[in-house]
């Protein structure tokens, strides 16, 4: 019998055959995780080269909104607003690590509609837009009521400076008229509770 088996018994022959099944088990189960494990990567890849995309078209946009805004106090508060934050005992202005691009550039969509389509980013605000064509203050604030909802977690911004830049815009597209200190202040007051910000 040893010989028929070459020197094996059946059951040594039947324990070896038993390992050499569970390896190929394992071998078939190490392929599929190999295989989802590449799917995967390959789903991160794709999302990364989107991503990059995306960050391009924002990108481009603000360069071109850069250029293209004419006012020297909406830039500055801009910068205020979403690059900069106040250290409590210097006073001093840093840079801040987390801001939203995609906020900063919805709340100039409306403004610029047509070059939003030519850099094809409307589809990342289409959901929230409540307007085609023209635009009013009220429908400005809706819209932004929306943009603020969709980005909320990016929200970590000084509520007054938000309002500031809201009314800023606000007169520099024409919304509004141009406005006192005294109106401004309380237009920035309305802003604030009107989109909650007063918290």
């Amino acid at each position: 019998m040893a010989n028929e088996t070459g020197g094996m018994s059946f059951d040594e022959l039947n324990s070896w055959w038993q390992v050499r099944e569970d390896t190929n088990k394992v071998t078939e189960e190490a392929v599929r995780r190999i295989q989802d494990n590449q799917k995967k990567a390959q789903q991160i890849g794709q999302d990364i080269k989107n991503d990059k995309a995306t960050n391009d078209k924002f990108a481009n946009f603000l360069a071109f909104l850069l250029s293209d805004i004419k006012s020297d106090t909406l830039i500055k508060q801009l910068y205020q607003t979403f690059f900069t934050t106040i250290e409590q005992e210097s006073e001093a202005p840093n840079i801040k690590n987390n801001r939203d691009i995609a906020l900063i550039v919805g709340m100039f969509v409306p403004f610029y509609e047509q070059h939003i389509k030519e850099i094809q980013l409307n589809d990342h605000y289409q959901d929230i837009r409540p307007f085609e064509g023209n635009i009013s203050l009220t429908i400005y604030i809706e819209y932004i009521k929306k943009l603020i909802t969709k980005h909320q977690k990016h929200m970590n911004l000084k509520k007054e400076s938000f309002a500031k830049l809201l009314s800023y815009l606000g007169e520099y597209y024409q919304l509004i008229e141009k406005l006192s200190p005294e109106k401004a202040n309380e237009f920035e007051i309305t802003i604030q509770k009107e989109l909650n910000l007063h918290e």
